[in-house]
C-alpha cells in the first residue's frame, strides 16, 4: 500500500497543488478525512469527485480505525 496525504489548501479547489491534484487523479482510492476536518466555503464531496474524477470515500472515525485493512494492495490518497 502506497499512501498520499494530500491537503486541500484554505478551502477551495483551486487551493490544491498541482502535484496534489496528479496524485490523487492517479491513486484507486481516495478518502475524504471527515474526522478531524471541516469543509468550508461550500465545498464537498460531490465537488471532490468532479474534480478527481472518481468516487470520494467519506471516512469517519470508524473507517479510520479499520483503514489499513481495507487499503492493503492500493495507491491510497487521504485528502
Amino acid at each position: 500500500m502506497v499512501l498520499h496525504l494530500i491537503g486541500l489548501g484554505l478551502g477551495d479547489i483551486k487551493d490544491i497543488t498541482v502535484r496534489g491534484l496528479e496524485t490523487a487523479k492517479a491513486c484507486q482510492k481516495i478518502y475524504l478525512e471527515a474526522y478531524t476536518s471541516i469543509l468550508s466555503y461550500g465545498l464537498d464531496r460531490s465537488e471532490l469527485e468532479k474534480t478527481f474524477g472518481k468516487p470520494v470515500i467519506e471516512a469517519d472515525r470508524e473507517l479510520i480505525e479499520q483503514f489499513a485493512g481495507q487499503c492493503f494492495g492500493y495507491f491510497v490518497t487521504f485528502i
